[in-house]
């Protein structure tokens, strides 16, 4: 099992502010998966990104149980050194980038090329019940997992509400 290293970056203090369209919303999924509120784990309005034209989107699934959260996502072809895990103000951004394995030098007439390759940048709103200095992230296979511990208060605030007919 390889562990993935998770940088915290420090508030910089910058200002937020909203430029043009483009820069916030590469996609028109995007420009609407801003208005889907504060739900945990869905990134936030107008983050401040700075990306590029995006090629990839991994997907990823998160489960809930009632001690942690954890995050799987899909990179196949990637390997460890292309990929960053970072926390900053509650923010939890997996980002990478896939290369070509073009060979240079070769004379090959490419007829078909299905395979994507790039940038990608995915950011996910944690709740405040996650941990977040005892996240941990492994890299396995092509698919990233990372484990998200709830604080010992928020495991203790869970409890079953009785329905009643």
């Amino acid at each position: 099992m390889t562990n993935i290293s998770i940088t915290k970056q420090p508030h910089n203090g910058q200002n937020k502010s909203i430029g043009s369209l483009s820069t916030h919303f590469p996609s028109i999924d995007d420009f609407f998966d801003k208005f889907s509120g504060n739900w945990p784990f869905l990134h936030p309005a107008f983050s401040n990104s700075g990306s590029t034209s995006m090629s990839l989107n991994p997907k990823v699934d998160i489960v809930e149980d009632d001690k942690s959260y954890s995050l799987s996502a899909e990179l196949p072809g990637l390997v460890l050194d292309n990929i960053n895990l970072e926390i900053s103000d509650g923010i939890l951004t997996l980002s990478g980038e896939k290369k070509t394995e073009k060979e240079e030098g070769k004379d090959s007439n490419y007829h078909m090329m299905e395979r994507s390759y790039g940038f990608f940048k995915r950011s996910f709103s944690l709740p405040p019940s996650v941990e977040e200095d005892k996240i941990k992230a492994d890299f396995k296979k092509g698919v990233l997992h990372v484990s998200m511990p709830k604080s010992a208060k928020a495991q203790q605030q869970q409890r079953k509400i009785t329905i009643k007919e």
